[in-house]
């Protein structure tokens, strides 16, 4: 019968060393293990691990402070003198070509776009295929 009452705190001791490990870990990924936080890991087991992750969170909304924009260079922008001449030497854009209209089996009731024939709606302004104007 002494044994039921260990139970509960062998299971919160284990549970606290796992978080206390895991607490350990993440601080020394970032560099910088504090003592205090592995100690109340252990001793309060998950309620340990909810104020890590609280305090922490907490912390980090400090972090989104703007910077100062002086601190910085602009950067500067260059091209190379082999884009320079490429982009001179480049031909005028071609015009589009014209849209083919096309062969569409005529349903009553339906409207067709006068250029292309596509199928369009009767509250349409240009056309959903071409691009022509419908509607003045």
């Amino acid at each position: 019968m002494q044994l039921d009452g260990w139970i509960p705190i062998a299971l919160w001791l284990g549970l606290g060393a796992v978080v206390a490990l895991y607490l350990y870990r993440r601080m020394d990924m970032e560099g910088k293990v504090v003592r205090a936080w592995l100690i109340a890991g252990l001793l309060l087991s998950v309620l340990g691990l909810i104020l890590f992750l609280t305090f922490r969170s907490m912390k980090e909304k400090g972090r989104d402070k703007a910077v100062d924009p002086k601190a910085y260079k602009p950067p500067e922008y260059r091209m190379k003198a082999a884009e320079e001449a490429a982009k001179a030497e480049r031909p005028a854009e071609e015009p589009k070509p014209e849209p083919q209209k096309k062969d569409v089996k005529q349903i009553d009731g339906i409207p067709r776009c006068p250029e292309c024939g596509a199928a369009i709606s009767s509250s349409d302004k240009r056309c959903n295929d071409c691009g022509a104007k419908l509607k003045d």
